[in-house]
């Protein structure tokens, strides 16, 4: 069986997807069946150099071509079936091809689009690869439903493969790890309460930073950490903080690797992830690997990968999410409470789960 996927999200800022398709991909890679992938690639990817971290392997190829070229190019290489990660398929194989779809955020709020004539255009044309799919692919029972409400796809022609937490999540937090996070972004020795997503609107930094203006007499004098992007053109960390008055607690680090992230989720005293809306939510999962009591969302996919292992709150109500604040950093039990659920709940998903799913699929598509 001959597998090709869109693997350009591999390349450059991966995001989301691109990770998404990094861990499925090793993870199909490492079930050692009988089966030959091929990676497809933008013109020039391999020249870039950031693919040097794959092991070489028979059961995997790059090849780079244009989209323009992909049907003959999947013809020439016998595609049994070709599979789109990323929202879109651009060729198909002998038995056809999948899609996986993620979320459908700007369907919902197609206000947020940064495209000059909206989502219209976008959405009819991926309603029409979804039809044209053999399958669609989505991380979460709740992203499955939005597929069937908003694109009028049947339930029965979408399969649910959740998403798995990568490996290096592991609680990493001793003496010297703290020492190097309070020197690198001057937190106080009382500690820090973590954020990450970026000034998107849609991952509610503005509604986490009013409720931290809210309880902020109760939290300690721990620091306020955002990571992600801090710039967006509907929001922005350091005016949201300011206008709050909370620019001395709020430390803006950018966009950082994987191994900082372990750090500041397995250090932090509370990660808080509010997102207004999430397909799936792997920050979520990344925190409570890494040992962090969690506080998201009561809404979409959250409680769908929290179960019990976080509190819920509705990321609209402000003064309910700086209470359940409150609470954790207050009760040392709950605390602990909450972070043997969250490494119990990690657990639960995992990348070869995913790539079995997956690869069951597509024996199931290709027979």
């Amino acid at each position: 069986m001959r597998i090709g996927i869109d693997a350009a999200s591999l390349v450059g800022d991966k995001g989301g997807v691109g990770w998404h398709t990094h861990h499925l991909l090793k993870a199909l890679l490492a079930l050692d069946e009988k089966t030959d992938y091929v990676g497809y690639l933008r013109p020039g990817s391999l020249q870039a150099g950031q693919l040097s971290g794959w092991p070489p392997t028979s059961g995997l190829r790059w090849i780079e071509t244009p989209r323009w070229l992909m049907s003959w190019r999947a013809r020439w290489d016998r595609l049994d079936l070709y599979h789109g990660p990323n929202f879109k398929m651009h060729t198909t194989g002998r038995y056809g091809g999948i899609v996986t779809i993620h979320d459908l955020w700007l369907v919902r709020h197609p206000e947020y689009s940064r495209k000059l004539l909206g989502q219209a255009g976008s959405s009819k044309r991926a309603i029409a690869t979804a039809n044209r799919a053999r399958k669609v692919v989505t991380v979460s029972e709740f992203s499955a439903r939005e597929i069937e409400s908003l694109y009028g796809v049947p339930r029965d022609h979408v399969r649910v493969i959740h998403n798995g937490v990568s490996e290096e999540f592991t609680p990493l937090c001793n003496d010297q790890v703290k020492a190097e996070l309070r020197t690198r972004w001057s937190i106080a020795s009382a500690g820090f309460i973590l954020f990450v997503g970026g000034a998107d609107p849609r991952k509610n930094h503005a509604g986490f930073l009013k409720a931290v203006a809210i309880c902020r007499s109760q939290l300690g004098g721990r620091a306020v950490v955002l990571v992600g992007d801090a710039e967006h053109p509907q929001g922005s960390y350091a005016a949201t903080a300011q206008s709050l008055g909370l620019a001395q607690e709020v430390r803006c680090t950018g966009r950082l690797d994987r191994e900082d992230l372990r750090k500041l989720y397995s250090c932090t005293d509370l990660f808080v992830f509010p997102s207004l809306y999430e397909g799936f939510g792997m920050p979520v999962l990344e925190a409570m690997a890494c040992g962090a009591p969690t506080i998201t969302s009561s809404t979409s996919s959250l409680p769908e990968v929290a179960g019990d292992a976080a509190l819920l709150v509705d990321p609209d109500d402000v003064e309910g999410l700086a209470q359940a604040m409150v609470n954790i950093v207050s009760d040392a039990d709950l605390q602990r409470n909450l972070r043997q659920r969250g490494y119990e709940r990690a657990r639960l998903f995992t990348w070869q789960r995913a790539a079995r799913s997956t690869s069951a699929l597509y024996h199931e598509l290709c027979t």
